[in-house]
């Protein structure tokens, strides 16, 4: 069978009126009819049967499509991994990542990157794990850099990038930082903190209910990373939570990581991408320079 009219069958069959397909293809119905015929007696089985609406797969027709789907996407594979050769030292690599790792990770693989690969262009899209994860499977990004989920999705592979410490923090001067030793302290506490959607939320409030505890008390709710609340957190007497290097760095002047039992603790970063997705050479390139930079450097 031809791959022209399989993909023409593919539309039809998607379609469901050979009218619709007709103009999507910009073809005429008596040409679509004819391929339709020649796949047909190639099968040696009827693939599509007329009704009121248009046209419906057979039993048949449903196999085939399925078969005629996965042979276009091999074809579009293939198609894309002979671009890249062609191209070797160009391409583009669309990359989702949580924002604190946009300054500290990212941005400085980019420049060591650019000395090999000058024609290489990036995408980034900054967000929290669980977005990361939806734009990764809905193929808007090539690789994600994420916490790895306590559940892996099925359809993702990963390779790890090392762990990120977390610690609860709040400004350096607060008025009752040298009480704030025990987790029952902090029960009295508000804070500002992620979504209830993201990791770093589920872990803080499982952590309080393991010991006793009720629920953070909430004065600020947000999809945005927590280091976005660092000038928020110097100006109030609400806690938070953030990797401890943030407070050696300018935005994180005036903060303090609080010395208190069982409120330390590490995400697994690890670089995600789909696992049936056709990657790039440059993709790849990018991904295996990623793990080696943590690997030298850390996160």
């Amino acid at each position: 069978m031809r791959l022209e009219d399989l993909r023409t069958f593919l539309r039809v069959a998607e379609m469901g009126n050979l009218r619709r397909a007709a103009e999507a293809l910009q073809s005429t119905q008596s040409a679509l009819s004819k391929t339709l015929a020649r796949l047909e007696r190639e099968a040696g089985l009827p693939l599509m049967a007329r009704t009121a609406r248009g046209v419906e797969l057979t039993e048949a027709g449903a196999t085939l499509r399925e078969h005629a789907q996965r042979m276009d996407n091999a074809q579009a594979d293939l198609d894309h991994a002979l671009r890249e050769r062609r191209h070797a030292r160009a391409g583009q690599v669309r990359i989702g990542c949580i924002p604190y790792l946009v300054s500290g990770l990212v941005s400085p693989l980019l420049a060591r990157f650019f000395a090999s690969r000058p024609l290489a262009t990036f995408a980034l899209e900054p967000h929290l794990t669980a977005a990361l994860v939806g734009l990764l499977q809905s193929g808007r990004v090539d690789l994600a850099v994420a916490a790895r989920p306590d559940v892996l999705p099925v359809d993702l592979d990963f390779l790890p990038l090392g762990p990120l410490p977390m610690r609860v923090v709040a400004r350096a001067d607060h008025p009752r930082r040298d009480r704030l030793t025990d987790p029952q302290q902090l029960a009295h506490e508000r804070w500002a903190l992620p979504s209830s959607a993201q990791h770093l939320r589920r872990w803080l409030e499982t952590s309080l209910r393991e010991a006793g505890l009720p629920p953070p008390r909430l004065a600020v709710e947000s999809s945005a990373s927590p280091v976005a609340f660092v000038e928020l957190l110097r100006c109030t007497d609400l806690l938070g939570i953030m990797p401890p290097r943030v407070l050696t760095q300018p935005a994180g002047q005036g903060l303090a990581a609080l010395d208190c039992a069982g409120m330390a603790w590490q995400h697994e970063i690890v670089v995600f991408w789909r696992r049936d997705a056709y990657l790039s050479p440059m993709c790849r390139d990018f991904r295996d320079a990623m793990v080696a930079y943590c690997q030298e450097t850390g996160l």
